[in-house]
């Protein structure tokens, strides 16, 4: 009997840590906006050679390759777009001006009063130089702007561009629209978002709930979970709304490289006809909370297994 109470003690420890660890690195590790992207250098250094000048001769591709701060900025300018639900090709754009402008860097100097990525004047109305000098301001800045650009999707790069920076070398934007370009197409697949830790937290502390109960074939709770069931309610208990079945939260939720999966991640296996077979949630430490089988009941496992097809995390606004 004393032993079966130090076991719950100890089981229901481990759990608070996990669900604290949640917490702690999903708040902190994520950008204000709440979406990382995990930057390489071979993500954007799609072509040969060091870093170049941004003034290469217009209809001439140029060639450089993106060293760290130019990685950096050009994640953050994905990143941007795609909290605020814009498409590619406002990315796309924006990294090609930006390109132009200042090589991707936040110069604190430029052309008369122009500062910043994408060279900004305070006189011109764009902000005060200490905004113009906040990547992410100056990225919503121009994005602001280009939305109100009549028909922008479907205009050439150069004049999109154009429309919002009112450039002196208007065609010079188009040489960096095949860089950009691939560069956007690399970055989107290395975006994710960040789901708040307490939000985490609660998908956490609501799964942990749920250990010991029965597995039952098609059951949501509260007395019986299979496997998709007890993700989907976890992730209900937070406020986030997910798919019912597995192969349904795998296709509609971003995947997670091996190795940058965090608490509340789904985790996924067995891969059959229709997707995975089976779903359980990353709780830390190589450890996940699911319903296995008929046989079992809600537990902790470990999730590295032959198996083992991938991770994934919701979309806060997860479409059913």
């Amino acid at each position: 009997m004393k032993a079966a109470v130090a076991g719950a003690a100890l089981l229901l420890l481990i759990i608070c840590v996990f669900i604290a660890a949640a917490t702690s690195i999903l708040t902190s590790s994520g950008t204000p906006g709440g979406l990382a992207c995990a930057i390489t250098p071979a993500t954007t250094s799609s072509t040969a050679g060091g870093p170049v000048a941004a003034g290469a001769s217009a209809g001439v591709a140029p060639t450089l390759t993106l060293d760290g701060e130019q990685q950096n900025h050009a994640a953050l300018i994905v990143q941007v777009a795609m909290e605020r639900g814009l498409p590619a090709r406002a990315a796309v754009i924006a990294v090609a001006t930006t390109l132009q402008e200042s090589q991707l860097r936040n110069l604190r100097y430029g052309h008369l009063d122009s500062l910043g990525l994408f060279q900004q004047r305070p006189s011109q109305g764009w902000g005060t130089p200490e905004q113009i000098l906040d990547p992410r301001y100056a990225t919503s800045t121009f994005y602001d702007r280009l939305v109100k650009v009549a028909r922008w999707e479907q205009l050439p790069l150069t004049r999109a561009a154009q429309a919002v920076q009112r450039s002196g070398r208007p065609d010079a934007y188009a040489q960096w629209e095949p860089f950009a370009q691939r560069a956007v197409d690399a970055l989107t697949g290395t975006c994710v978002p960040i789901i708040p830790g307490e939000q985490v937290a609660a998908v956490l502390a609501y799964a942990s709930a749920q250990l010991g109960k029965p597995y039952l074939w098609g059951a949501e709770g509260p007395a019986a979970f299979d496997c998709s069931g007890l993700t989907m309610r976890a992730y209900q208990a937070a406020g986030i709304a997910i798919p019912r079945v597995a192969a349904d939260q795998w296709r509609r939720s971003p995947s997670i490289p091996a190795g940058q999966e965090q608490p509340g991640d789904l985790v996924f296996f067995r891969m059959e006809a229709v997707g995975p077979g089976h779903v359980g949630l990353v709780i830390g430490g190589g450890q996940m909370i699911h319903a296995p089988n008929r046989r079992t009941v809600v537990q902790i496992s470990p999730y590295q297994r032959e198996d083992l097809i991938g991770f994934a995390r919701p979309r806060l606004a997860a479409g059913l």
